[in-house]
């Protein structure tokens, strides 16, 4: 599953020559019945900090929920760690570089 977030710039006329650039992305993979793993959430460095890549997990989460999916994992640097946890991911007990999601 891969979601991405674009930015348009419309060009003056018939808008056939927008110019579309790819911002941000988030892919995860699923076993299509239980688990599945966040692997990349990427957004370009000078659009961050606006909340697209919240967007893109938020994103993410959804449709893994919709598809009856909710044991959500990822592994995450110590750096964005805050970041997840403040989407709801939990640290691995044991200190590995996991995260868990878990439903509410």
């Amino acid at each position: 599953m891969v979601a991405t977030l674009h930015s348009v710039r419309k060009s003056p006329g018939a808008g056939e020559n927008d110019q579309k650039k790819l911002i941000g992305m988030a892919r995860a993979t699923s076993d299509h019945a239980f688990n599945a793993t966040i692997w990349d959430v990427l957004v370009d460095p000078s659009y961050q900090g606006q909340g697209l890549g919240k967007a893109l997990v938020e994103k993410l989460i959804r449709a893994l929920l919709q598809r009856d999916i909710g044991n959500i994992t990822l592994f995450a640097d110590s750096q964005v760690v805050e970041f997840y946890r403040n989407l709801g991911f939990e640290p691995d007990p044991e200190g590995i570089k996991g995260m868990f999601w878990y439903p509410r």
